[in-house]
């Protein structure tokens, strides 16, 4: 399991196609630098979504 990383954390949204096309759909990766560079940290259906959890991800305070 990875660690957590230090404070300040930095973090990125990804937007990416998801299955086959066609029958595709939009999710929105968090990716952050910690423990690999562009590592995966959640996926979420809503831009939305994934700001909130960006946000949590910075925050030490929401953490």
């Amino acid at each position: 399991m990875a660690s957590k990383p230090p404070y300040p954390r930095e973090a990125h949204i990804v937007k990416k196609e998801k299955g086959l096309p066609g029958k595709s759909k939009e999710v929105y990766e968090l990716r952050a630098d910690h423990p690999r560079p562009d590592t995966l940290i959640s996926e979420h259906d809503t831009e939305q979504e994934a700001l909130d959890a960006k946000d949590r991800y910075q925050d030490e305070d929401k953490s």
